[in-house]
């Protein structure tokens, strides 16, 4: 086949290779075959459990810290991480560790957690290690109480595969609260990390919603994570 012309006008595209259309700066072009996909699902319920409102958002997720993690434990090779006290700390993939969300109730230092310091709607920043203003645990004004993370088990759907974090937050502060930002954070531990081998917490994944969640008195926000891949 010739694609000699006088014009690009004689060319049959039709029956150029598909990987000859590509455009890089495309991001609706993949040639890759896979899909990685994260979304976040939020209900809001009342004190007897009717759901009020819910909805499901794209998910920016997973951030800087979380690639500087794949690529020391893919790798082998150590890397540079910041935990969330802003404190930079040395994991080596290749030492073997662990990594966990399953924080119990009351529990705010890692897990899903929720924060009101973001401006709802903004872009996030991928080198973010902690929420601008966390919700504390509590009962008392400006607090909510955290439930325990759960993680589903994997499952698979035709050509998807995906599993669940989720966490519920009930607010009986006697106020509403206002939500603008969610954070998972891990707790690592291991990893070869010298005086934090025994466990810190790192911020992996990242996200502002699209507007302000107001969760009024006596009402449970639950957040839930999908990850999911397409082959």
């Amino acid at each position: 086949m010739a694609l000699v012309g006088l014009n690009k006008d004689e060319l049959d595209l039709s029956r150029l290779p598909a990987d000859a259309h590509y455009d890089p700066k495309d991001d609706t072009d993949d040639l890759s075959g896979v899909q990685i996909r994260a979304t976040i699902t939020f209900k809001i319920t009342d004190a007897n459990g009717t759901v009020i409102k819910e909805w499901t958002e794209p998910a920016h997720s997973l951030n800087y810290n979380f690639g500087l993690f794949m690529d020391a434990l893919w790798g082998s090779t150590t890397v540079s991480m910041t935990n969330t006290a802003g404190n930079g700390i040395s994991v080596n993939g290749a030492s073997g560790g662990t990594l966990a969300v399953t924080a119990a109730s009351g529990n705010t230092a890692y897990g899903i957690v929720i924060g009101s310091g973001a401006s709802a709607g903004s872009t996030p920043s991928p080198t973010l290690y902690n929420l601008v203003a966390q919700i504390p645990q509590g009962t008392s004004s400006g607090q909510i109480e955290y439930g325990a993370v759960s993680v589903s088990s994997v499952s698979q759907s035709g050509q998807t595969t995906s599993f669940t974090i989720s966490r519920s937050f009930t607010n009986v502060s006697g106020a509403t609260l206002s939500v603008t930002e969610i954070g998972l954070v891990a707790l690592i531990a291991g990893w070869n990390m010298g005086a934090y081998s025994g466990g810190t917490y790192t911020l992996i994944s990242y996200d502002i919603p699209s507007s302000a969640i107001s969760v009024q008195n006596g009402q449970t926000l639950t957040i839930t994570y999908t990850f999911s891949v397409s082959t």
